[in-house]
């Protein structure tokens, strides 16, 4: 037993080595893994910054000794100068797609899509892994940024991902832009927008320039301008299959800014246009609970007297026909009914003949 003892304690110091030794290397193995994908680490973008060195020597290298070989090989075919324009043809179409990306400015790339019978605005989004707003925003020249309504015909542009194609207007700067496309002091995404579209400090901008917010998303509605109310897009506030059987109650006076519909038992209120949500709460002048939908171009839907189920919040988009809240009888309301307002640039507008019901 006594010889045995020293085998059996240089076997346990062995060991405990050996997981002392397969700790570090974790560790280490950790901390390297965390500091590759985690945040633009110092470590990260040496290594981007070495592999894209090592990537653009070989080429240049490749790319030297094969054009020697072509105009040493065969000079009349090619032409008889390293810069000749046959030689630049010949390399064709990349040569192409890098001067016209230079060009526009933005590092992706967009497909035109011809509408087909039997497409939705929904259907085209999901088939080219995108937002149904990535499409719009890069479609507003066909697009109405009301409806998702899409014809047999169209052509709209897709970004190969999600964000928003956005087009400089006076006034607008790097900052004011990433203000209303990202989330609050995400400086991750200024970094993002600055490489995607090429810009260089100071960053100065020209009216009409597109710009690609990735993963951007327009909290406000600046982009649609100053337009009239469109007739024949929104629809109706109780398009909801739980709201058949609804009963109009009153409509637009001097002294009563809307419509009223009711219907018992209650039923899911829904948006009448795509658009922006700026509040869903309480209102301490008769509203109740309450949503309004900024529909951009100075125009805005109020639905009032909720019974304070909310399915949205201030800051979300939402599409046409969303649920935004349930039907009540909150506030200045003598029975469950739904109050529309429709509003332009401040000022209430009769509803009919616009919203339908």
């Amino acid at each position: 037993m006594a010889n045995s003892q020293p085998g059996l304690f240089s076997g346990a110091l062995r060991k405990d080595n050996l997981e002392n030794i397969n700790r570090r290397v974790y560790n280490v193995q950790s901390r390297f893994v965390s500091r590759l994908f985690w945040g633009r680490s110092n470590l990260y973008k040496n290594i981007i910054h070495l592999g894209i060195l090592m990537t653009t020597m070989v080429v240049a290298v490749y790319g030297f000794v094969y054009r020697i070989n072509v105009v040493s090989g065969s000079s009349a075919e090619y032409g008889n100068s390293l810069g000749s324009t046959s030689d630049l043809l010949y390399q064709g179409a990349s040569i192409e797609t890098v001067l016209l990306n230079a060009e526009r400015g933005i590092n992706i790339t967009t497909e035109k899509y011809t509408v087909k019978p039997g497409d939705t605005l929904e259907s085209i989004a999901a088939t080219h892994g995108v937002s149904m707003d990535t499409i719009r925003w890069a479609s507003g020249d066909v697009l109405s940024p009301f409806t998702n309504q899409v014809e047999i015909g169209m052509v709209l542009t897709i970004p190969e991902i999600n964000g928003v194609l956005y087009e400089v207007k006076p006034g607008d700067s790097l900052d004011s832009i990433i203000s209303i496309t990202s989330l609050a002091n995400d400086e991750a995404n200024r970094f993002n927008v600055i490489e995607l579209n090429s810009l260089v400090e100071p960053y100065n901008l020209n009216v009409g320039q597109k710009l690609f917010i990735p993963n951007g998303n327009l909290r406000g509605t600046d982009n649609v301008g100053d337009i009239d109310i469109p007739r024949g897009v929104f629809s109706n506030p109780l398009i909801h299959p739980d709201c058949a059987g609804y009963t109009y109650q009153r409509g637009y006076t001097s002294y009563h800014n809307g419509i009223d519909i009711s219907r018992y038992p209650p039923c899911p209120i829904s948006a009448i246009a795509n658009g922006v949500v700026i509040y869903a709460g309480w209102g301490n002048f008769g509203e109740g609970y309450h949503v309004k939908v900024d529909h951009g171009g100075g125009i805005v839907s109020h639905y009032y007297h909720g019974d304070g189920q909310f399915w949205v919040k201030a800051g979300d988009r939402v599409q046409q026909g969303q649920a935004l809240m349930m039907m009540g009888t909150s506030g200045n309301s003598t029975g469950i009914h739904l109050h529309i307002s429709l509003f332009k640039n401040g000022y209430a507008v009769d509803p009919e003949g616009y919203v339908p019901y």
